[in-house]
């Protein structure tokens, strides 16, 4: 039987305290990638990362050093955030997790949901988790377990998208969804599991705690 493949989980740097939320989100065999001032949250809590990136612009602890880390450039084209995505995806992790990429700099919170759209372009699945919501990106077929919760589904990255919901209170079918018009906020899952299928364009799906 082939090896099962590791999950690869990147705290980011978040400014709201999440450590307790992210410790109980990691599992003993994840690879664990601290984003710069991702290290800071890791150590609070007592989680030693697999590896640490960053031009470290955010961390407010001293600088770390070893074999484990890599120092990036402050004047680059990815954010900490996105190399660390790109170096799973180059070492061959399907299943990613960000932890600590939600928060008060809505640039990078942006940038984190184009990060999930590269990760889906790639051939992997990508996940961004906080205290209050969860964070996909599909362009295809997405089932998601969360009946009774709410969920909103937003075109991302195109003008717009063609969508079937099943098993949502407000169910639709090849829906036209434009980008101005934000029709897919707050609907409810009233399956075990909803499917959210797109026919074109994509769309983030954001699933309400």
């Amino acid at each position: 039987m082939a090896e099962k493949v590791k999950r690869c989980v990147i705290i980011c740097a978040s400014p709201y305290y999440q450590g307790d939320f992210i410790k109980n989100e990691i599992q003993e065999d994840d690879f664990v990638i601290c984003a710069d001032g991702g290290c800071d949250i890791a150590k609070e809590v007592g989680i030693t990362p697999s590896l640490i990136a960053g031009d470290f612009d955010s961390s407010r602890l001293t600088v770390p050093s070893g074999g484990n880390v890599i120092a990036l450039p402050v004047e680059k084209d990815d954010t900490d955030s996105f190399f660390c995505a790109k170096y799973a995806v180059r070492q061959g992790y399907k299943d990613l997790l960000l932890l600590g990429a939600t928060g008060c700099r809505i640039d990078h919170m942006y940038a984190n949901f184009a990060l999930l759209q590269y990760v889906y372009r790639k051939g992997c699945s990508g996940v961004i988790k906080d205290r209050h919501s969860a964070v996909y990106y599909t362009e295809g077929s997405l089932t998601i377990h969360c009946k009774g919760k709410t969920v909103s589904v937003l075109p991302y990255g195109c003008a717009n998208a063609e969508v079937t919901l099943i098993g949502f209170k407000y169910r639709a079918d090849r829906l036209k969804m434009e980008s101005f018009f934000p029709i897919g906020t707050s609907n409810i899952a009233t399956e075990e599991g909803s499917t959210v299928q797109v026919h074109s364009g994509g769309v983030l799906v954001i699933v309400n705690s």
